[in-house]
């Protein structure tokens, strides 16, 4: 095996290891249900995100927490989907602050004051 050829195996090997799948978790409390996406956030995923609110407004939640401390990755999709998300009509929509990176996304597209936040539990 050429150094070329191990540096290609253990790029691969990092990647497969660094790169954990989307998955959207759903904690339901009293008054309320906690979505947590894990993972990243992006033009690939958002569908998926979207798709698990519907279902949860579709079943009678009207009060829903999205959760992004553990999401590692927000693109512009992902900013349009909280955006849409926190302005709808049928279902009251607030978001828990991400990780610097998130939060960074967030303000640099100037959309923090167009979302609705509330604190950690």
């Amino acid at each position: 095996m050429t150094s070329v050829e191990r540096r290609a195996e253990d790029a691969s090997s990092w990647l497969e290891w660094e790169l954990e799948p989307f998955s959207v978790d759903v904690r339901p409390d009293r008054r309320r249900v906690f979505v947590v996406p894990r993972g990243e956030l992006d033009i690939a995923t958002v569908d998926q995100l979207a798709a698990e609110i519907d279902e949860l407004v579709s079943r009678g939640f009207d009060t829903i927490v999205l959760d992004l401390r553990a999401t590692s990755f927000l693109d512009s999709s992902g900013v349009h989907l909280l955006l849409d998300q926190t302005a709808r009509p049928d279902v009251q929509v607030t978001l828990i602050d991400g990780a610097p990176a998130i939060r960074r996304v967030i303000d640099l597209t100037g959309a923090r004051p167009l979302l609705r936040f509330e604190a950690a539990p």
